[in-house]
């Protein structure tokens, strides 16, 4: 709400260059009240700014005006509130404001009243207009700034709205693509599985050679193997969900332990590279469904990280493993070789002494 002593005068200097308004020079202005405003003073004030062929209308009706707003628009609507303790109300000044916001227009409204009230100052603020609180009415030197100020309000909240809708499009592409980039992946995880199952099943000529017991038992082994895949802790997987969250919004900085010991115990579990890609997936669609309006260009970016770090280490801990296998077999097989070759030389020493 803006009152005539909040406005600054206007400058009358005819010969100076009129300041940059925002205003067309054919402004197009809709005055609402009981009586004709006189529009010399308006006329002037406008002229400037800058304005110096003004289009004015007036209507003394909100039936007047609703009918006028249908087939014309203007750059700014201007509405005299009518007195509320007279008899004779012909409109009241929040209706009228609804009825023209209802019906799609959403040209800058100015609102004048030659006293505060609170309630009308609510209504304004609910629907983008302003409000000149002036006992001068059309006279006031104030109105035109505050007219100004209606149209870069209304300005401001296009573009916003503009921008809430871009950035809508741009969250739905980016779920439409993290949507994409997941079913690749659960498609690769497949061909995976497609692979394996194909590589443990028997070729035509094999199977003929084979007992039926053989069969049998490669596909319990099988069977058992795609159980064994699918039963993943729940603590596990409670524990990927908040490591991935953490991961998400810290990154790896301060992660490398707990992603290291969970690819530890993911590994002692027996989960191949393929089930803990699975899990992966598992969580980041769980998280990617409940971000809402946020981006999800940002979690995917850093999911795939977490992905890569995680099985980098369980192909370590899988190598690590096969390297303690074979020093083992190793020292078992030196161990013998000693135990045979102690053996022969006593073998060989009992001969001699024989």
């Amino acid at each position: 709400m803006v009152t005539e002593d909040q406005i600054p005068a206007q400058n009358t200097d005819w010969l100076a260059a009129p300041p940059s308004s925002g205003l067309p020079p054919e402004f197009r202005l809709l005055c609402v009240g009981p009586t004709e405003p006189d529009w010399i003073g308006l006329t002037l004030q406008l002229d400037a700014v800058g304005c110096n062929d003004p289009r004015f209308k007036w209507v003394s009706s909100a039936s007047e005006a609703m009918t006028v707003l249908r087939n014309e628009n203007f750059d700014c609507i201007v509405i005299e509130c009518w007195p509320t303790n007279l008899d004779d109300v012909r409109w009241d000044a929040p209706d009228l404001v609804h009825a023209i916001r209802s019906s799609g227009c959403s040209d800058p409204i100015v609102l004048l009243t030659r006293l505060p009230d609170d309630g009308l100052t609510v209504e304004a603020c609910s629907s983008h207009c302003e409000i000149l609180v002036s006992s001068a009415l059309w006279s006031s030197r104030a109105l035109v700034n505050v007219i100004q100020q209606s149209i870069r309000l209304v300005e401001t909240a296009q573009q916003n709205h503009h921008h809430a809708v871009a950035n809508h499009r741009r969250l739905v592409r980016e779920r439409d693509e993290a949507d994409h980039l997941l079913r690749q992946q659960r498609d690769i995880i497949s061909e995976l599985e497609a692979i394996t199952q194909g590589s443990t099943q028997p070729s035509s000529n094999q199977v003929e050679d084979r007992s039926d017991n053989s069969a049998d038992k490669a596909n319990d082994h099988s069977a058992a193997r795609k159980t064994r895949s699918l039963q993943i802790p729940e603590k596990i997987k409670t524990y990927y969900h908040e490591l991935l969250r953490t991961y998400v919004i810290m990154g790896s900085g301060s992660l490398g332990g707990e992603i290291a010991q969970l690819a530890s115990v993911l590994a002692e579990v027996g989960l191949s590279p393929r089930d803990t890609l699975s899990l992966h997936l598992e969580q980041v669609e769980h998280l990617v469904s409940g971000l809402g309006n946020r981006s999800s260009r940002h979690v995917m970016s850093r999911a795939d990280l977490l992905a890569l770090e995680l099985v980098i280490h369980i192909g370590e801990c899988y190598q690590q493993a096969a390297a303690d296998q074979n020093c083992g077999q190793h020292d078992a097989e030196a161990d013998n070789a000693a135990s045979n070759h102690a053996k022969a030389a006593s073998t060989d020493k009992t001969s001699d002494v024989c």
